[in-house]
């Protein structure tokens, strides 16, 4: 739903990191349902940029030493991205941008956020690094139930050293709730096998579900292109030819205007 909720991942480039390294293999917890077989759970922590920000000094003197830390931890953590906005900063932005974490379960992800809360290494590092990036604690971070209906990479494979993602903030309108929800999906999923995906390929989506108490958000969709171009190609061609497919999502939802990210990959290793 390109307003489809105009629609993959919160990720990664605090401006695009070009660090590259061989990617960990994605594993997927199992969320028991033929609607959605693959559920995660996600965690936005908000970032500032400190006075000697740069990507190379995010990738020679910040990014290696997580990485160690991620093995003297022995963390669980399936994969990382980076995410700044495309445009000018929203003014009530928590951030520059956000440090996403994927994981399997919640309970992977309190465990790993105790194991590196109560790790004295992880916070001299986060010290001695707050001058290039400083990111916030467990209690900043905002956590959700990931609900993705598609394997991303089924429309292309993306390039996730630099990707546009964009997220929707939604509330269920009156008498409507999950199962209306996924009512639609069902729809656009076979707007998806049926269209010409050549004129925005590769593309994804994700359902985010609030792990916190926020009266005016009850989800975020989460769309993700290879670039703002292809993004773009993709909303035009939804208008033409989904606009069915949108008056039910509009039924079931009231959304915001989506905001755009450039997205990348943080390498575990």
């Amino acid at each position: 739903m390109k307003n489809k909720l105009n629609i993959l991942t919160l990720i990664a480039t605090l401006a695009i990191f070009s660090a590259c390294s061989s990617e960990p293999e994605m594993t997927y917890a199992d969320l028991g349902s033929e609607e959605y077989p693959q559920k995660f759970y996600m965690e936005y922590v908000p970032c500032t940029y400190g006075e000697n920000w740069s990507v190379e000094n995010f990738n020679s003197d910040m990014l290696p030493e997580w990485q160690d830390l991620l093995v003297e931890t022995n963390s669980t953590l399936v994969a990382a991205y980076g995410i700044t906005f495309e445009g000018e900063k929203p003014e009530d932005a928590p951030g520059d941008g956000f440090w996403q974490l994927v994981w399997n379960s919640k309970a992977d992800a309190e465990a790993g956020w105790e194991t590196w809360e109560g790790y004295d290494k992880t916070a001299e590092w986060a010290d001695s690094t707050a001058d290039i990036l400083a990111c916030g604690s467990k209690a900043d971070t905002f956590s959700f139930d990931a609900y993705v209906r598609r394997d991303g990479n089924s429309l292309g494979t993306f390039d996730p050293t630099a990707f546009s993602s964009d997220y929707q903030q939604c509330l269920y309108n009156e008498g409507q709730g999950a199962d209306e929800l996924i009512a639609v999906i069902d729809q656009f999923e076979e707007w998806i096998e049926a269209s010409d995906s050549s004129i925005y390929a590769p593309y994804g989506y994700v359902v985010l579900a609030p792990d916190y108490e926020d009266e005016e958000v009850d989800l975020f969709w989460g769309n993700f292109n290879q670039n703002a171009e292809l993004r773009e190609a993709g909303n035009s061609y939804f208008a033409e030819t989904g606009a069915d497919i949108q008056e039910a999502f509009n039924e079931v939802l009231s959304c915001e205007e989506p905001v755009d990210y450039n997205s990348g990959i943080i390498p575990l290793t």
